[in-house]
């Protein structure tokens, strides 16, 4: 799947699939695979699914009930373990779980592990307050992976996000989420294809790179990383705008880079895991102001990263599943017609997987979050070339395509 983000000639901004007659058909995303799902795609997320609902607190399940189903799902309503208990035990057809910890006859921890021996993707959310858990039921669940859990007094709208990511955090390929539609819609500016939840970058990343003011040596296991706002971000053909910095040269440098777009929610994950999160890649444009970088790196040198429209990306995310290989794709900068910077991603000191995993090392990478991955070099007998109004730059990426921005003056 090739995905682009686009305003559709109805002025609102959709996801869809470009069908090359300056139209698309529009993709439903009610799981929240390119970034938080909102109100509407939040009701699709849960119309029609089956809910088990316990608690021996009366006015507690029946407002957790009211919530669930007034965003269309059908729960059956327990009122103690025992009841729990013999609605797992005779139901084929759960989608989720929702259950008090501390209840009479089976405790939550239990009815967890019954749910999980009937189908081990179920969605789960233990509740709990503050009071003594004399079986120590949130422990147990949580060390064998139970991860949703909700503390009371909560408001309804966090029943509905914490099951809402228990549901994202059960989607095996994150593509297979998204629903295509028939619906088409005349296309009338494509923008960049996400809107991310975070921008997460990885500096040093290819052999012959260029060194940092001041290089720290990196254990093999970590990263060089740094973040970028999300407001730097710029969609195709949109320009790159150059600060203004008086009569001094803000030295303004354009790096293109493969982009990773995390499609599920993604914690403390091995590289052979890494990749079950990811959504697919796109093409980014790390700009950067060296006037701002420092001997010293952040926080100067991220101010330089930051400015407006200094993250391009696009034109397309393209899935997982339709790109051959990640780790073997030619990288390109072209600045007015001129190679500037190339290399393979198979040259990468870190793979996509590798760094995905190393990033998930107690930092949780939410749906929408995107990743770059480091620039190639540049090419042999290149100087550096600053960017000037009237530049035009693209990045080339063999089997994403290929992302243009012009260069302007901010105003």
């Amino acid at each position: 799947m090739r995905i682009i983000r686009f305003l559709g000639s109805d002025s609102r901004v959709h996801h869809g699939e470009q069908l090359g007659n300056g139209s698309a058909s529009v993709l439903l995303d009610p799981q929240g695979v390119l970034g938080p799902a909102g109100a509407t795609s939040q009701r699709g997320l849960f119309t029609g699914r089956r809910v088990l609902v316990a608690d021996d607190d009366e006015k507690m399940r029946e407002m957790m009930a009211a919530v669930l189903e007034r965003v269309g799902c059908r729960c059956t309503v327990c009122r103690d373990g025992a009841e729990a208990m013999r609605a797992i035990a005779s139901s084929e057809s759960l989608d989720m779980v929702v259950t008090d910890i501390v209840m009479p006859h089976h405790d939550g921890y239990e009815l967890y592990a019954a749910a999980r021996e009937v189908r081990p993707d179920l969605p789960i959310v233990l509740v709990t307050g503050f009071g003594y858990d004399p079986n120590h039921a949130l422990v147990r669940a949580t060390r064998d992976g139970a991860v949703a859990v909700l503390y009371k007094p909560f408001a309804p709208q966090r029943l509905l996000d914490e099951l809402g990511a228990a549901v994202r955090l059960m989607t095996a390929v994150p593509a297979d989420a998204l629903q295509r539609t028939e619906h088409e819609l005349g296309i009338e500016q494509i923008l960049a294809p996400i809107d991310p939840t975070n921008i997460v970058c990885v500096g040093r990343n290819y052999p012959d790179a260029e060194p940092a003011p001041e290089p720290r040596p990196l254990a093999e296991d970590d990263l060089e990383v740094f973040i970028k706002p999300s407001t730097a971000v710029q969609g195709p053909g949109a320009p790159i705008r150059i600060p203004d910095c008086g009569d001094e040269d803000p030295l303004v440098e354009a790096e293109g880079e493969l982009a990773v777009v995390i499609g599920a929610t993604t914690r403390d994950v091995a590289p052979d895991e890494a990749l079950d999160g990811v959504l697919g890649f796109t093409a980014a444009n790390d700009v950067t102001a060296t006037r701002w970088r420092t001997p010293h790196g952040a926080p100067i040198w991220m101010r330089g990263k930051g400015f407006d429209t200094f993250c391009p990306l696009g034109p397309e995310i393209v899935t997982r599943d339709a790109l051959d290989d990640a780790n073997d794709l030619m990288v390109r900068t072209i600045i007015n017609g001129e190679v500037v910077r190339s290399g393979s991603t198979s040259g990468m000191l870190r793979s996509v997987a590798t760094i995905v995993s190393t990033l998930s090392r107690g930092m949780t990478l939410e749906p929408g979050t995107v990743i770059l991955t480091g620039a190639p070099p540049l090419q042999p007998g290149v100087a550096p070339r600053r960017l000037r109004p009237g530049d035009e730059v693209a990045v080339e990426i063999d089997g994403i395509g290929r992302l243009v921005n012009g260069v302007e003056t901010c105003s």
